[in-house]
């Protein structure tokens, strides 16, 4: 006989005698538990809480009823659903088609910003951004926010009433939370489901902390990873935990592959003492459930079957404890089917919105994101879409909502917002670096600060400044004028160095070297005419200088015979009007694998000392099946700044410049040079990898080209190249290396890190 089924027996002996001994009033004034109440404890750990379904399925199988769930993180996470009423194969097919960098990471894709966040993404694509409070920087309270994983919850618990009390779920739930300020644990028994479940999972430097009634909660697995000592305070007869921790055999694949998997394991190594001291409480007629999970890691969500089987093998290790707990507390399946929560199945009408929680966004533009909600029937999963995109706007690090009720079935939505702790001033850097077999380098780093909201209606200043190769002072500032329109002004002062190659481009022979440099004012009306596609047109002054910096007379070798012609400084000052329509649907601006660009663009000087035009057309259209991608890319250009009617050998004074990786590879950048240009791309590329959970994809592949940029006082001859490359589309901007080859005998090889390079 095991000590489970001793104790069992001598519990049920000793409440035979204690009736038949103590007087019928006594014995009428002890209450005694017909059923042990069983109470399952479910540990956090990622992804490796799949192995909870496992246990939860063994329970449903023998008709084991559950009095309580108790979980902390992930184990808040599978209990929450579970004692919501959703089944266990709903739980895994959710749970398990999750894109962890999407829902774990809050990743926002480059479709769901706007079109002036997808520039400011081409100009800064390293993703860190820095916050500025009282002169010193400032950080994110995580790597996620975890908004995505809270409106996840939301919609999947939408059925549960606000502000409930858990007792009241299908199965009496309980939340592990760390209260911020002492280290207390918290033990949630009513409130917002989704926003506790959120609070229970809070990692620390991984997740975002929670604000819940005015405190602050972090990861309940800091106190109680395996939260057996509230089960105890609850008064639970048995206890069923399922532990996700430390395994019988030391683990062989301990990923330090990302930030996450580090800070994970750093955590993990701080929660075992208080799991330790909790499974120390367990008694003899407790069951400990232990899955061999060395092998999965904290973001293994691609693989819920594997995890699932690990975690039957464990319960199935425990059979026979397991037949004793159904023999002595199992009951029939009637007596199991308590009702499920209904409160999203009611008739709701969301008659008015209320924003709460915001200091500098202002309440209407939140109000005008959810306004076609208004009159309508709740629907979990449409709040849910709009939800998601006022957090991809940039503004908040969480945006939670609650329904209230009004009259009958009136409610207001009510949102409540956390703009981001770390603002409301913002930096972000850029990295280049771009290097060519010739010897030229280039180099730079940037830094842009933002502000938004300086005003209620949406006032932003952008500043940029950059520094190396090609320096950049530049001050923008838009204004919304309504829900399409704004107005843009900018001033800005930009350096850049311009090569000068031999005419002939038989050979990449740089002959000189020139400065750009450009100074501008502009003022223009844009129109957005969707999230993807916008239209300006407005007003700008510039004065253009190019100064050679070498010899003005230069020479080379062509045909045994020796040339030689006389460069010239260039000066320019125009006013004009300019016109841009931009769309861009690319899922990536380095290497997209679906969607399309177009940018078409003019302008037309009115005063100055040249007669100013510039045209310029640019499309890119993406598309992919499975790993296999193809770009097709189209540029024409038409430019006149400077009077280079008479130019008939290469000069820095035509404006357009082809050269480098997919602008004719085999040339050196700016080796094609004019004021016309013609270039067509077709790129094939493989995915070797999709880059993990942070989606940093590598690919291989090869671009074959044709055109060229030449003087119109000269004719067209086209040129062609080749070029293989492996590439990463990476969190810093673009990652390549080349090899190319073309026409006239050029080769090239190049390496780029960072943001890319344009010399005009």
């Amino acid at each position: 006989m095991n000590r489970l089924t001793h104790t069992l027996l001598s519990f049920a002996l000793g409440t035979l005698l204690l009736g038949s001994v103590l007087p019928q009033a006594l014995a009428q004034e002890v209450t005694l538990n017909p059923i042990p109440r069983v109470t399952v404890v479910l540990a956090g750990g990622g992804a490796k809480g799949f192995a909870h379904l496992a246990l939860l399925r063994r329970l449903e199988q023998d008709h084991i009823k559950i009095a309580k769930i108790i979980g902390t993180s992930m184990g808040a996470v599978i209990g929450s659903l579970y004692a919501s009423g959703m089944s266990t194969q709903h739980i895994e097919k959710v749970i398990g088609s999750l894109d962890p960098g999407r829902v774990a990471l809050d990743q926002v894709s480059r479709g769901e910003l706007s079109h002036r966040s997808r520039e400011y993404q081409q100009r800064y694509p390293v993703d860190m951004e820095l916050g500025v409070q009282d002169g010193a920087l400032t950080f994110a309270r995580g790597v996620s926010d975890g908004q995505r994983f809270l409106a996840l919850m939301q919609e999947l618990t939408a059925n549960v009433a606000p502000n409930s009390d858990f007792d009241q779920l299908k199965i009496p739930f309980r939340a592990v939370a760390t209260r911020y300020r002492d280290g207390e644990l918290v033990a949630f028994k009513h409130g917002s489901l989704a926003l506790v479940v959120r609070a229970s999972m809070a990692a620390p430097g991984v997740f975002a902390p929670v604000e819940i009634e005015g405190e602050t909660y972090v990861d309940g697995g800091l106190v109680a990873n395996l939260p057996v000592e509230v089960a105890l305070r609850e008064g639970a007869d048995i206890i069923v935990a399922s532990y996700l921790g430390d395994t019988d055999k030391q683990g062989e694949n301990l990923n330090t592959g990302n930030a996450l998997s580090v800070a994970n394991r750093m955590l993990d190594i701080l929660m075992r003492q208080n799991e330790r001291r909790n499974i120390a409480l367990l008694r003899p007629q407790d069951i400990l459930v232990r899955p061999q999970l060395q092998d999965f890691g904290f973001g293994s969500f691609d693989q819920p079957a594997q995890i699932i089987q690990a975690g039957q093998d464990a319960v199935q290790a425990q059979d026979e404890r397991f037949r004793q707990l159904a023999h002595l507390t199992g009951v029939d399946v009637e007596d199991m089917a308590l009702p499920t929560p209904n409160f999203a199945q009611r008739d709701i009408t969301i008659k008015q919105l209320r924003v709460t929680g915001n200091k500098h966004v202002s309440s209407a533009f939140i109000e005008n994101e959810l306004k076609s909600l208004l009159g309508q029937v709740y629907q979990a999963h449409a709040v849910g879409q709009l939800v998601d995109e006022l957090y991809a706007s940039g503004n908040f690090e969480r945006v939670n909502y609650q329904l209230m009720q009004l009259q009958d079935a009136q409610y207001e939505l009510v949102v409540d917002v956390n703009e981001k702790t770390y603002g409301p001033n913002f930096l972000k850097t850029s990295l280049g670096f771009y290097s060519e077999a010739s010897g030229t380098n280039l180099f730079s780093f940037g830094v842009g600060f933002r502000r938004p909201w300086l005003t209620p209606d949406g006032l932003e200043l952008q500043a940029d400044l950059r520094a190396g190769s090609q320096s950049e002072v530049a001050l923008k500032v838009f204004q919304p004028l309504g829900e399409r329109w704004g107005m843009n002004a900018y001033a800005s002062y930009n350096s850049s160095e311009l090569p000068i190659y031999r005419p002939d481009v038989s050979a990449a022979q740089k002959m000189a070297s020139s400065t750009l440099r450009r100074e501008e004012l502009g003022l223009n009306l844009s129109y957005d005419i969707s999230q993807k596609a916008t239209a300006r047109l407005g007003l700008v002054t510039n004065q253009t200088h190019v100064t050679i910096d070498t010899a003005k007379t230069v020479g080379y070798a062509q045909d045994g015979q020796q040339r030689a012609y006389v460069l010239h400084d260039g000066e320019s000052q125009f006013t004009g009007i300019n016109a841009r329509f931009a769309a861009d649907l690319l899922d990536s601006p380095s290497f997209p694998t679906r969607g399309y660009y177009l940018n078409v663009e003019g302008a037309q000087g009115v005063t100055g000392s040249n007669q100013y035009t510039s045209y310029r057309a640019n499309a890119l259209l993406a598309k992919s099946l499975g790993s296999h991608v193809i770009n097709l890319g189209l540029n024409l250009g038409a430019d006149h700044i400077f009077d280079c009617a008479g130019c008939i050998l290469p000069t820095s004074l035509a404006p357009l410049y082809l050269g480098g990786f997919q602008s004719m590879g085999a040339y050196q950048m700016g080796q094609l040079n004019g004021d016309r240009l013609v270039h067509l791309q077709a790129t094939y590329m493989y995915r070797l990898t999709d880059g993990g959970i942070l989606h940093q994809p590598t690919f291989v592949g090869f671009v074959a080209e044709a055109g060229d940029a030449w003087l119109s006082s000269q004719p067209y001859a086209e040129k062609y190249s080749g070029t293989a490359f492996i590439g990463v589309d990476s969190k810093i901007g673009d990652v390549f290396f080349g090899a190319a080859s073309g026409s006239g005998g050029n080769h090239n090889v190049f390496l780029q890190l960072g943001r890319r390079f344009s010399l005009w």
